[in-house]
């Protein structure tokens, strides 16, 4: 008569020879340190926890200084985005090991008060175009305030703004980065 096996007997039979070698081991201490930083960040940025306390559970991660470092620099600029405030990222910064360049902060300032320029100056433009095919409708007044989530050229003008500024933010981003990799 033969034997039943379960699942796990199977599938361990089946792994029972395979190992995990150096390379493997290292490249998943890395993920692990990775995901780590990243639920820091999130709790973070998240309002789930304040900067003590982030910075706290950054250096409770068990991990090579300059290995948590550059992690949390690249997590750090990738969250950079002209359409949110970057106050808690540049508060978080100085856990990376590196102070944080004024000229860099200013440059990123720059870059989102020209974006703030440009989303104004369509949301006028495109408000007046709206209130103008309104008006060839028949929909008049003073009291007729255009939704303007609600009507394609919004999202068209925004998306296309924020299409200008991405090459911007990504420039920024590389110089970022190559400020945070110096020795």
């Amino acid at each position: 008569m033969a034997e039943i096996k379960s699942a796990i007997e199977l599938a361990m039979e089946k792994t029972k020879n395979l190992v995990v070698d150096g390379e493997e081991r290292k490249t998943m201490a890395i993920k692990e340190i990775e995901n780590k930083v990243k639920a820091v960040v999130r709790r973070y940025l998240g309002d789930m926890t304040s900067q003590e306390d982030a910075a706290r559970e950054f250096d409770d991660i068990d991990a090579d200084k300059k290995l948590k470092g550059s992690v949390l620099a690249e997590t750090l600029v990738e969250e950079f985005d002209v359409k949110k405030s970057p106050e808690q990222l540049f508060a978080l910064f100085n856990l990376t090991g590196v102070e944080f360049s004024g000229a860099l902060q200013n440059e990123f300032a720059t870059l989102q008060g020209q974006f703030q320029d440009e989303m104004t100056r369509r949301e006028k433009a495109i408000r007046e175009k709206i209130s103008d095919s309104l008006a060839a409708l028949g929909i008049t007044g003073k009291g007729i305030e255009p939704n303007l989530a609600a009507w394609d050229e919004w999202t068209e003008g925004s998306e296309e703004a924020g299409n200008i500024f991405e090459q911007r933010v990504q420039e920024w981003k590389e110089k970022v980065r190559a400020y945070s990799n110096r020795p």
